[in-house]
């Protein structure tokens, strides 16, 4: 079975060349990023595949 991998907001704040503050409105706000997994009440990040949807302009209000 293949480990799940999560990426965080620093790894994000790299991807995206952007600040903590603009990745929580994309997903908090905005809606244009899923807001990220969670295990209870521990933030493990996001997926690859969240982000994929994302790049592809997939965004949580279109994939109603």
């Amino acid at each position: 079975m293949r480990k799940m991998a999560y990426y965080s907001y620093q790894d994000l704040e790299k991807r995206y060349s952007k600040n903590y503050r603009t990745i929580w409105k994309w997903w908090a706000k905005d809606n244009t990023l899923e807001p990220p997994k969670r295990a209870g009440k521990v933030l493990l990040g996001w997926t690859e595949d969240q982000l994929i949807k994302f790049e592809n302009g997939q965004t949580q209000m279109g994939a109603k």
